[in-house]
């Protein structure tokens, strides 16, 4: 409960904002905004055929996935790059702008993104959610982010403050960044279950499940419902989602963490109509746990995102053209990351 009520003020202190920013800047608060709803729809992939052996015979159990889909809702307003360019003419809601993902923005003022995203893919759904807004001036940057991608378990919400110092085409920030986030260190079956000491039949009993020597082989149950006709079966595709269902629970009855962490960071933008170069990197080498369960880590503590776009057009009529296109972060022993890169050639 604890936790539900901390997310919620974090969203309310968003709410706050925009609704105090309407009131001091009004319309224009809005200007150039865009609210989007969308709906995409595909076939999902179809899996490779499987078979379980049963009394002498065999049946088949091949996954059929329903197909996939992606609900998009939200409000944006992000100012894009100069070599950046609107690539369709609706937003879908599963587009991105290197904006997205620096901490400053390609101009000053308010800029916000409020995205939920529900998913399925190959028969799991999931949610995604990206909630933001910042206020971007010539001396400070703030940004207040709320972020929940199930896709890769990172969930986190965090206020953002620096100090901006400009050279030439270099900015230079520095301040704090609060964050709070669920616990991620803890594994609790290492806790339940001490190697040795309990056997895997045990373990999968305490679990829940039940087993039955049948024509030579053991038949696990689940509720009643029969899920495997060998412990081979069971134990490669069924023990591993009871551990993982077990982590989970006893994860969602602890409270989520806060900590604080130094940040600095620099930022280099350079364009041209035929040649840009546009870098960022944000180093938080140092963290406060400020609850019992905060994160602890094992060794360095260095924790950093960044990114880096380069393009260049060759030839004398430009239509050769270089591209690379990066973001990371590691967060929390997490590391995620985007990498694209290519040569275009347009035949006149």
């Amino acid at each position: 409960m604890k936790k539900d009520i901390s997310t919620l003020v974090y969203l309310g202190i968003i709410f706050i904002l925009l609704g105090s920013s309407i009131a001091s800047c009004q319309s224009n608060f809005f200007k150039y905004s865009t609210f989007y709803g969308t709906t995409n729809m595909q076939t999902s992939i179809i899996e490779q055929q499987n078979y379980i052996a049963i009394a002498k015979g065999y049946e088949e159990t091949t996954e059929i996935n329903p197909f996939d889909f992606q609900i998009n809702f939200g409000l944006r307003k992000v100012a894009r790059y100069s070599y950046e360019q609107k690539k369709r003419t609706w937003y879908y809601g599963n587009e991105t702008s290197m904006a997205d993902h620096t901490t400053l923005g390609n101009t000053t003022g308010w800029e916000y993104l409020f995205n939920y995203s529900f998913i399925r893919n190959r028969g799991e759904t999931f949610n995604s959610q990206t909630y933001w807004i910042r206020k971007l001036t010539n001396k400070s940057v703030v940004k207040l982010n709320y972020t929940d991608n199930e896709r890769v378990d990172l969930k986190y919400t965090s206020l953002d403050a620096r100090y901006r110092i400009t050279k030439n085409l270099f900015d230079f920030t520095a301040g704090l960044v609060l964050k709070q986030h669920p616990v991620y260190h803890i594994t609790p079956i290492e806790d339940f279950w001490i190697s040795g000491e309990t056997s895997f039949f045990e373990l999968a009993s305490d679990f829940g499940y039940s087993n039955e020597f049948v024509s030579g082989q053991w038949h696990w149950f689940k509720d009643g419902e029969l899920l495997a006709t060998s412990n081979d079966e069971f134990f490669k595709h069924y023990f591993g989602d009871a551990i993982r269902e077990y982590n989970e629970t006893e994860l969602s009855k602890l409270n989520e963490v806060k900590e604080l962490s130094v940040v600095v960071g620099v930022s280099y933008y350079q364009y041209q109509s035929n040649f840009w170069i546009h870098a960022w990197f944000n180093a938080m080498p140092y963290h406060f746990g400020l609850d019992n369960n905060s994160f602890e880590y094992d060794g360095s503590m260095f924790e950093y995102d960044g990114g880096f776009v380069f393009g260049y057009r060759i030839g004398n009529k430009k239509n050769i053209g270089v591209f690379v296109e990066n973001t990371t972060l590691k967060m929390w022993e997490k590391q995620i990351f985007n990498l694209q890169f290519g040569v275009n050639y347009l035949i006149f």
